[in-house]
């Protein structure tokens, strides 16, 4: 395996965000460009998501490691004639829905999503174009104590 349980769990967490469009049943098309960790990105990315990997805490117990590890997911999206603070709410409902419903661990690695709050941090400007909501997330999961690749 090349790579730990915890960057595929980002990685699975990345595919799942991309299903956020109109077309799956969502209200926006934030999925339609998933980035991880970018502060900045053009309008003509937008809508998108970014995903921001948290640090975690872990207790150890018999040989294994339980670790909740943090993410933070951002929605943005160009707001139009419609009020921001309308479309805010559409992104944070579209990251909550697709992250807490109908979520296929594969591999099974996940043992427990928390949603942990989320919103808009900050509403656009005169002049700005676009708004965003975040939501963040607990994801709890198991690995050996001696080995981040093997539960």
């Amino acid at each position: 395996m090349s790579d730990s349980i915890r960057e595929i769990i980002i990685q699975n967490f990345m595919a799942r965000v991309a299903i956020i469009t109109i077309a799956n049943g969502y209200k926006t098309d934030c999925g339609a460009n998933v980035e991880r960790v970018r502060k900045n990105l053009d309008p003509s990315e937008l809508p998108a998501s970014v995903i921001w990997p948290g640090v975690e805490k872990v207790e150890q117990s018999y040989g294994e490691l339980t670790c909740t590890m943090s993410i933070r997911v951002e929605g943005i999206a160009k707001f139009g004639s419609a009020n921001p603070s309308v479309l805010s709410e559409k992104i944070l409902a579209d990251l909550k829905k697709c992250i807490l419903s109908g979520w296929i661990r594969s591999p099974d690695y996940i043992d427990k999503i928390i949603y942990t709050g989320g919103g808009t941090d900050e509403y656009p400007d005169d002049g700005m174009i676009a708004v965003g909501a975040f939501a963040l997330f607990d994801l709890t999961y198991t690995q050996k104590l001696d080995d981040p690749y093997l539960q």
